[in-house]
């Protein structure tokens, strides 16, 4: 009996302490979105995206030169006026011409798949960065207003409105609320638009 009444007791004062947590909700996905390095971030990376395409574009203009030069060597293969030895040289010519065909073409895959795991890896060290820098800018601000819990607006299936601090954050970020508020409202019309 004892042992159940102190299980009891020390469940209640657990809720008890519970309760008295203060807990809030951010919009992480907002506070990503807002984030006054996004736009310098998307700058660079269309940068990037620009510069990578060039290389590909070179690569893919000597490929098509090298296919383009295998095609005719192929096509001459079958001139019905060359003798046998300069067919066998026209084939022998080609088959090779085939082979840098070839090698040029895996090498361009493999360039395009390199360039794009490169676009990936630096989008992921920038979006890293702008989400630590978000959550130092939490940190502090359950810090100052003694937050035990900070949650994720968008895991949850529900939550009061009236615990979304993520206009505070926001302007602890130097960011003015009312763009994230203009975004949604703009975002609202053009999915009502889109229904018409």
């Amino acid at each position: 009996m004892k042992a159940t009444c102190l299980m009891v007791a020390v469940l209640m004062s657990a809720l008890v302490g519970f309760a008295e947590e203060k807990t809030v909700v951010v919009n992480m996905i907002d506070l990503i979105r807002f984030h006054p390095n996004r736009e310098r971030d998307r700058k660079l990376m269309v940068d990037m995206e620009k510069e990578y395409q060039g290389k590909l574009d070179k690569r893919r203009e000597r490929f098509e030169q090298l296919r383009e030069d295998f095609e005719r060597s192929a096509k001459e293969t079958r001139n019905p006026v060359l003798s046998d030895k300069a067919r066998a040289e026209a084939e022998n010519k080609a088959l090779k011409q085939r082979d840098v065909v070839a090698e040029a073409e895996r090498d361009l895959r493999q360039e395009a798949q390199k360039l794009q795991r490169e676009l990936g890896d630096q989008d992921t060290r920038l979006l890293r960065q702008v989400t630590n820098e978000i959550r130092e800018t939490i940190t502090k601000y359950a810090k100052d207003t003694k937050t035990s819990i900070v949650m994720d607006a968008s895991t949850l299936a529900y939550f009061d409105p009236k615990l979304d601090v993520t206009d505070d954050v926001l302007k602890r970020m130097g960011i003015d609320p009312k763009v994230r508020k203009e975004a949604k409202e703009e975002a609202e019309k053009k999915a009502a638009a889109a229904k018409k």
